[in-house]
């Protein structure tokens, strides 16, 4: 699952030095650039041509508790792992 993030006090980035994991140091020129970027992005892209539908269902606790350490242990979104596992379903009972 990815990281969750506080967002904390705010930072100059002229006089304190942020490091990418890369080593690249962070800029006030790079974050103008990421705030350009992400603005000018409309949010979650569609998983296919159109729109994509919602689904939303509720689970018992155990089950919720287990996708989120599952999705933890493999880096993924619960969304993912959830979707995923749907889609699997489906295919073993098309035709069924």
């Amino acid at each position: 699952m990815a990281e969750k993030y506080t967002i904390g006090p705010d930072i100059d980035l002229d006089t304190e030095e942020v490091l990418l994991p890369s080593g690249h140091r962070y800029s006030n020129a790079d974050a103008e650039a990421d705030s350009e970027y992400f603005a000018s992005r409309p949010g979650r892209p569609s998983l296919a041509r159109g729109v994509s539908p919602q689904v939303s269902f509720r689970v018992p606790r155990d089950v919720k508790d287990e996708l989120a350490s599952l999705s933890q242990a493999e880096g993924r979104p619960e969304a993912q792992v959830a979707r995923q596992a749907l889609l699997e379903y489906l295919a073993r009972h098309r035709g069924a």
